[in-house]
């Protein structure tokens, strides 16, 4: 037994090698597909379009490891070069030398943990390894196509085209706006700070806004609820551009037209009040902010009692005199202070200090297994999609790199990232090939070269493996010129 296990690896040992031959296998079947598709692009293409002028060599990093192959070179008539076969098949497109499903690959891992951390887990679980800044720059380009795709939602907009984001049909339409403080990046910026609207202003951070939308709740099997159809958005930027873009996505998302009654909850910001006004929805300060107000401004508990009690009454006026009598009655100056300021944030706030409930709003029925129940998820909803990964481990953000990572986490969380950027994808340059491919313009053979059709099958004088045989089976079982590539 002791022989057997000196001379058998561990299982743990045999795994890893055995994934490390199979990601170069996959490798070396990627690489003999697009040298076979370059050579049937040579021979489709319109040779009085695109002129042949050379090849050149490039590199792609995919989930199974890096793919260096080579393609032609070519010279438009029309002005300009390309890559038809780059071009045919989206290599290169958006995020340079890494393929499409490894980006996704790193901007999913990158948006439950650390850069650092998420590097180091692409590189132990696939066949390519990935520094921390390398997947930064992916997420970044990930960033930079959704908002390429808001840009053409927008333009969408303009022209009243909408429901590219879904067509959701409600009556009622809830939503909740807060703030999200980060710290931000460089330390000149960290010393100086930035003010919100309101004024309020924390050392090193800058406040990014939040907007949540959803259309109801519906109960779970444990007795919970949950919001539903649930819509999030979030950017630093001032509060009009924010608005804006968040608005229009709602147009996107929501049958706007059908929307007999807007809700929205808040914690008493400003731009939230201005925010509720330009969409004419009804406004109500977050009870959750609300109660925790009193409990730190009143230490005694029967007169705690008296303010929540004159609020189930919904009795705005008697809210402010019970607060104003205690602020009276109180002799330590700094407790009376505590006590004006809660009376200043109620006072302020006097005509949406109530609920919708609480002020009895008549609301249209709710579609079947759906409620409608008092406002309140933002601060849990922040928790779960922003906050949990932007502000642990002491993380600090630029502004381009907090305004990418929120909006990812909120299409990731709430209506799938494939969502945005399935939005009139444009056709691919290979369509505009088609015609050119009648067998009176594309013969099968071509003075330069040859079909796919007719290529010598992989390794016909190589070496033969176990993994090389392999693809030469996947290789029998379909010409590859009759795959739908293009």
């Amino acid at each position: 037994m002791n022989k057997l296990t000196e001379e058998v690896i561990d299982f743990k040992t045999f795994e890893k090698i055995v994934f490390s031959i199979m990601c170069k296998v996959a490798c070396e079947l990627i690489q003999l597909s697009l040298w076979t598709w370059d050579r049937i692009v040579m021979a489709r293409r319109d040779r009085n379009e695109y002129y042949c002028i050379g090849s050149r060599k490039s590199t792609i990093k995919t989930i199974m490891g890096e793919v260096e192959y080579k393609r032609r070179y070519y010279r438009k008539h029309s002005g300009g070069y390309v890559f038809l076969l780059d071009e045919m098949i989206g290599l290169q497109k958006d995020y340079g030398l890494v393929s499409e499903n490894f980006a996704e690959h790193i901007v999913a891992e990158c948006s439950e943990k650390s850069f650092r951390k998420a590097a180091n887990s692409i590189s132990s679980l696939t066949g390519q390894a990935i520094s921390a800044m390398g997947a930064w720059g992916v997420v970044k380009r990930f960033g930079e196509k959704l908002e390429s795709q808001e840009d053409l939602l927008e333009e969408l907009d303009r022209k009243g085209v909408v429901g590219q984001l879904g067509n959701l049909f409600c009556k009622v339409l809830f939503g909740e706006f807060d703030d999200v403080w980060l710290s931000r990046q460089k330390e000149k910026r960290r010393k100086k700070g930035e003010s919100s609207d309101d004024g309020q202003k924390k050392p090193g951070m800058k406040p990014m806004h939040v907007g949540t939308a959803y259309t109801g709740w519906e109960q779970e099997k444990d007795g919970s609820y949950k919001s539903v159809d649930k819509f999030a958005y979030a950017s630093y930027g001032d509060t009009t551009g924010f608005v804006s873009k968040y608005e229009m996505l709602l147009r996107q998302r929501f049958d706007m037209d059908g929307v007999e009654q807007r809700l929205i909850n808040g914690d008493g910001e400003s731009w939230i009040k201005t925010a509720a006004e330009g969409c004419d929805a009804i406004l109500q300060l977050d009870p959750y902010h609300r109660s925790q107000a009193v409990i730190k401004a009143i230490r005694d508990r029967n007169d705690r009692k008296a303010v929540f009690d004159a609020i189930k009454e919904s009795d705005v006026d008697k809210v402010l005199g019970t607060i104003s009598a205690i602020a009276d009655k109180t002799n330590d100056e700094d407790l009376r202070k505590t006590v004006l300021e809660l009376y200043t944030y109620f006072f302020n706030n006097r005509d949406s200090l109530l609920t919708w409930k609480e002020r009895g709003i008549e609301l249209p029925s709710p579609p079947e297994g759906q409620d409608y129940r008092t406002l309140g998820i933002q601060e849990t909803s922040n928790c779960e999609l922003i906050t949990s990964r932007m502000k642990g481990n002491k993380a600090s953000w630029s502004v381009d790199g907090a305004n990418t990572m929120g909006k990812i986490l909120c299409y990731r969380g709430t209506i799938g990232i494939d969502t945005v950027l399935g939005i009139l994808q444009e056709p691919p340059l290979a369509q505009s090939l088609e015609d050119p491919l009648s067998a009176a313009r594309a013969p099968l053979y071509d003075g330069k070269g040859y079909e796919g059709r007719h290529a010598d099958m992989p390794f016909e004088q190589a070496f033969k493996t176990n993994g090389r045989e392999a693809i030469r089976n996947i290789f029998r079982q379909k010409p590859l010129a009759d795959l739908r590539f293009i």
